[in-house]
Order: C-alpha cells, then structure tokens, then sequence
C-alpha cells in the first residue's frame, strides 16, 4: 500500500468514526432517561455470533444486523429462526441490535470488526416494534423512534464525543483519536 492510499483509507476511517459520533449526538430526553430504566430491569442473556468463516460464507454484511436477522427468519425454510431486537451495552451505551433466536439460542449473525468477543451479554426488549416506511423498516419503542441506541449517562457519552470530535478534527490518528483516556 503506498503513503496516498495509506493516507486516503485514514480519513475514510476519520469520516467515518465522525459520522457514528454525529448519530450518537441526539438531544436527551425524558424517553431516554425512562427507557433506560426500563432497560436495566430486563433480563440479560447470552448471545454467540457465527463464526467469522460462516458469516463470511454467508455473505452477511457487517453493521447490518437487523437486516441480516431479518433475513435469516424470512428465509428459513423451517420458519423456526425468529429475530429478536433488543440491546447490546457497548462502553456504557445501549446499541439498538438484533440477533436469531436459533432453537432457544440467541445467535448473531452480524460480522463486528471493532468487538472481537464471540459470545455478549445481549437484553432482548419486546416492546420493540419495526415499522416498514417506505423502502426500509424503522424500530420504535412506546411509539418513539430509536436511533442507534440510548445512552445509559447521556450527559457524559456527549462530553465523551466531543473530546472525541475535538480529537478527530485535530488531525490524530482516528483509532487513537476513539480511545478512552
């Protein structure tokens, strides 16, 4: 790889970590703040991503996990694979995921680059529901859309991302820029 193209895929990731920090950069509110609540009562389960080579095999694209569970219930031919959406707690945030309930197991069926760990902690919530807005299905919860998650600290994941954007912006290495301090 030479330096131009070393240096294009950098910013590509820069871009990249910067448009996640944008999603996660939503208003607090009262929803957020009950909904979380509601969250660390349910019960927690134990969930297994695929192997790397079945995922691979597959053809599952990464950070498309509600399409891909989606797709795996729709096309089981034995209609047992059922997806379930609930929440993964990524660095204190609860992120909007969806796995397989394959048999009485929760499966996922998502590659994750950046989380390494096969099996996860993973809180199914069934009172989320997935609406079809024109050509792509929205998930709601008590009738209020969900982003990419809900912030278990909303004001300190803020004060968080923008260091972290201060971070990026200044030109650091983007995978140093993401590392907690």
């Amino acid at each position: 790889m030479t330096m131009g193209e070393s240096k294009r895929k950098l910013e590509a990731v820069r871009k990249s970590f910067l448009d996640e920090l944008e999603k996660w950069a939503f208003p607090i509110t009262d929803w957020e703040l009950k909904t979380v609540e509601e969250i660390k009562k349910l019960p927690v389960v134990r969930a297994r991503r695929y192997p790397d080579d079945a995922l691979e095999w597959m053809r599952m694209p990464a950070r498309q996990c509600h399409a891909n569970a989606r797709f795996m219930q729709d096309n089981d031919p034995d209609g047992r694979l059922k997806q379930v959406t609930g929440w993964w707690l990524q660095e204190g945030n609860y992120v909007l995921h969806s796995v397989v309930d394959q048999y009485g197991k929760y499966m996922c069926v998502t590659p994750a680059p950046l989380h390494h760990e096969y099996e996860f902690d993973f809180i199914p919530d069934r009172k989320i529901e997935w609406r079809d807005e024109g050509d792509h299905r929205v998930a709601y919860r008590d009738g209020v859309e969900i982003g990419p998650g809900v912030r278990s600290d909303p004001m300190e994941t803020l004060e968080d991302l923008d260091k972290i954007r201060t971070r990026l912006l200044s030109g650091m290495n983007p995978y140093e820029a993401v590392r907690k301090r």
